[in-house]
């Protein structure tokens, strides 16, 4: 490691390009909108590292064409439907809450709890956390019991 500021200076404008880049090349759109506020507020402090971002991103293989499209691509399609974050969700959680808004949503019909599940669901689903799966074989495993045909192991 140097010593020498302009090295670390230098060293420090390549690490942010490579996070930026790889930033923008994400399928998670929080952390695309993180990598393109990060180099607009870079610009804005007069440290482009635009040139930068389009060496990585064509070093991790994009042509040169993708790097700017990547690079200055608008906000999404509010109209397309947000990217699923289920998978990135630990199984356990996704189980725990499938099961108890399962439970939530078998209470009495129009109970509190029923509406409170309902918004919680279609919240999270909004968001790209989709339990509907989840929680109707919670539902049909709580109603008719597990189904025989499946394998217990």
């Amino acid at each position: 490691m140097t010593t020498d500021p302009s090295s670390q200076l230098k060293a420090i404008r390549f690490a942010v390009a490579r996070h930026i880049a790889n930033g923008l090349v994400s399928s998670i759109h929080i952390r695309v909108k993180a990598a393109r506020n990060l180099a607009t507020e870079m610009d804005a402090n007069g440290a482009n590292v635009d040139a930068l971002v389009e060496q990585q991103l064509i070093r991790d293989g994009y042509t040169a064409p993708e790097a700017r499209t990547a690079r200055s691509a608008e906000s999404p399609d509010p109209w397309a439907p947000k990217p699923s974050i289920t998978e990135y969700i630990p199984e356990p959680v996704r189980h725990v809450l499938a099961d108890r808004l399962a439970h939530m949503l078998l209470g009495p019909a129009g109970g509190e709890l029923q509406l409170q599940a309902r918004e919680l669901t279609f919240a999270l689903k909004a968001e790209g956390f989709d339990l509907s799966e989840p929680i109707k074989q919670h539902i049909t495993d709580s109603t008719l019991g597990h189904d025989p045909a499946d394998v217990p192991f």
